[in-house]
């Protein structure tokens, strides 16, 4: 098991509704935040690694 990490950002409130309603959708109600948080980070993450390369 790893550790978890608390964090507080500021975002803009659309790109926060927006991304909310879509995370709900893909994930259900339950937890789907972040499961969208992780997902978005990682791919984020890949997708800086390979332009880094």
């Amino acid at each position: 098991m790893y550790e978890m990490v608390r964090k507080t950002v500021e975002i803009p409130d659309e790109l926060w509704r927006e991304f909310e309603v879509h995370a709900v959708r893909k994930f259900g109600y339950y937890g789907a935040i972040k499961k969208a948080l992780e997902e978005a980070i990682r791919l984020w993450l890949e997708k800086v690694k390979k332009e880094q390369q």
